[in-house]
């Protein structure tokens, strides 16, 4: 019993022991409310102190009292910012913390009680002093504030797709249902853009497909009613024809593609197509050379009238790998589909028509007067450079006087002894897809290239340059009551998206071996370049260093950069 009783005696005084300190710290808590309360009171009565009298008879002061009497107000400012300073420095950092949210929660009421015109000016005004006072930061400041900012989004970034992630990692307890994880719901893609009409998910905006009506294309033309039926139907023909697109487009094609693709280390199916490095399209001479056997182009222009299309359908079958695996069935079947797409080609692409035009003049003829594919769609008469419509050519021009500029396509008879046997076709020139991608563009469409400009003008009245990044987005989008032929290209349309990364990659890392001076390398190198690299790159001073370092911005996506502000 005696036990018993002195355990009870002291849970009553450890009980009456926290009570107590919790009155203290509850008296604590409301001595300091008091205080600040006080300093706010007195901060307010002196900087009413502080305010200049103003005139009662006419209510107007001169200049020198005026500017006298803003001296004194921003002094006074001035006092009581630093009170600030000074009382915050001294307070725990909880404390300061709990302000800085009480501050933010009277902010955020006080504008939820405004109206919304209100609002929106004050948020004007707000940005217009944060961007005068960066405005008046040297430009090394502005740089560093810039990568501290990016710095800072990077880690809050990282941080929320931590906590997102984070209840989805016990795969057992989410399984068994005893953690909920959230779900996450894209919506449903039935947003029309009001601007060009494409089909967006809700969490997208309107600058992804047009640049929210800036970009406006010409919509590709749909294709003749034997493609659409290959492209749409589901009988076995058209099945094999989707599945072997890539193979087809290869043997049906102008020119040829040249490109590293990765494929598995085993050799067993790939689902994507994956390519390494940079891409190139060439294009050979119009006839093959001696003991060679045509191929690509040369096999349109290969005597066209007496061939026969079994025959030429089985050469270009040839020349395209097919899997060890591939049944007579689906090779009689690919047999079929070359000998119909091979006619409609010859009916239909201008380019075919014109190479296999161009094969049947007189040799001197195709040599002299060069036969080009202008880069420039229609070249206007004024152009320095003259060009002349060849008789019966829809896309092939002759320049006369003057010689082909680097982006030109030159059609050779055949390939010159002391030049290459291939033309690579310059990435900027219109005719870069068309010539390869004869089954989603058939009609020769003409594809983006340097002066392509904005539908609509900047703020300064200045149409903008049409990019290439902006042109594939524009491009690779539904539209209802438009052709999507390109957006059912299956494995060739895979192709022809790696094919568009590649290109807007190679434009962007010129764009920064072009410009730099633009995008200041020279500071970056000051900023951002202390990487070990650098230190090993001081270790071979006197090893011999070839070419010209390029320093790529950080918005360069994949550069080293780029991912030291993730």
């Amino acid at each position: 019993m005696p036990g018993r009783a002195g355990q009870a005696a002291r849970e009553r005084n450890a009980a009456a022991q926290r009570r107590r300190r919790e009155r203290l710290r509850q008296a604590q808590r409301e001595a300091e409310a008091l205080r600040l309360a006080a300093e706010r009171a007195a901060e307010r009565g002196e900087a009413a102190a502080d305010r200049p009298a103003q005139d009662g008879a006419d209510g107007a002061v001169d200049d020198s009292d005026g500017e006298q009497a803003e001296a004194e107000r921003e002094a006074a400012r001035e006092r009581i910012r630093e009170r600030q300073r000074q009382r915050r420095a001294a307070m725990a950092d909880a404390e300061r913390e709990a302000e800085h949210l009480l501050d933010r929660e009277r902010q955020r009421q006080r504008r939820a009680d405004l109206p919304e015109e209100e609002r929106e000016a004050e948020r004007q005004q707000d940005g217009e002093r944060q961007r005068q006072r960066r405005a008046d930061l040297p430009e090394e400041e502005r740089a560093a504030r810039r990568a501290v900012d990016a710095a800072a989004a990077a880690r809050r970034r990282r941080a929320a797709r931590e906590r997102g992630n984070r209840s989805a990692c016990d795969a057992e307890a989410v399984l068994s249902g005893r953690q909920q994880v959230a779900v996450q719901d894209t919506g449903q893609r039935n947003i029309n853009c009001e601007h060009c009409g494409a089909l967006r998910w809700p969490s997208e905006r309107a600058t992804l497909c047009c640049q929210a009506g800036k970009v406006r294309l010409e919509p590709v033309p749909a294709p003749p009613a034997l493609l659409r039926r290959l492209w749409t139907e589901d009988d076995l023909l058209a099945r094999t024809f989707r599945e072997h697109s890539r193979r087809l487009n290869t043997a049906l094609s102008l020119a040829s593609m040249m490109t590293r693709e990765v494929r598995p280390a085993d050799g067993g199916y790939a689902p994507s197509v994956v390519i390494q490095g940079r891409l190139y399209h060439r294009l050979g001479p119009l006839e093959a050379g001696d003991g060679h056997e045509p191929s690509f182009a040369q096999i349109y222009v290969n005597d066209p009238a007496c061939a026969d299309p079994a025959t030429e359908a089985a050469m270009r079958l040839g020349h395209v790998p097919l899997p060890r695996a591939t049944s007579p069935a689906v090779r009689q079947r690919l047999l079929t589909l070359l000998e119909d797409l091979q006619i409609l080609l010859r009916e239909v692409n201008p380019y075919v028509q014109d190479f296999i035009l161009a094969s049947e003049l007189p040799e001197d003829q195709v040599d002299q007067q060069q036969l080009v594919i202008s880069a420039e769609a229609r070249p206007a008469d004024q152009h320095r450079r003259r060009y002349n419509p060849a008789e019966g050519f829809r896309e092939v021009a002759v320049l006369i006087g003057d010689e082909p500029v680097h982006q030109d396509i030159v059609l050779r008879r055949r390939a010159g002894a002391d030049g290459p046997a291939l033309q690579t076709i310059n990435e900027t020139h219109r005719a870069f897809e068309a010539l390869h991608y004869v089954l989603l563009l058939p009609f020769g469409t003409d594809g983006w290239q340097p002066g392509l400009r904005h539908a609509v003008p900047n703020a300064r009245g200045v149409y903008g340059q049409l990019t290439l990044t902006q042109y594939y987005a524009h491009r690779l989008q539904e539209r209802p009551g438009m052709d999507d032929t390109l957006l059912r290209g299956a494995r060739l349309l895979q192709e022809y998206v790696c094919m568009a990364f590649a290109r807007v990659e190679t434009q962007r890392l010129l764009w920064a071996a072009r410009n730099q001076q633009a995008i200041r390398a020279d500071l970056y190198q000051r900023l951002e370049d202390a990487l070990p690299a650098d230190a090993l790159a001081e270790q071979r001073e006197g090893e011999q260093r070839l070419g010209r370092r390029i320093i790529l911005p950080a918005s360069f996506t994949g550069g080293p950069r780029f991912y030291q502000r993730r």
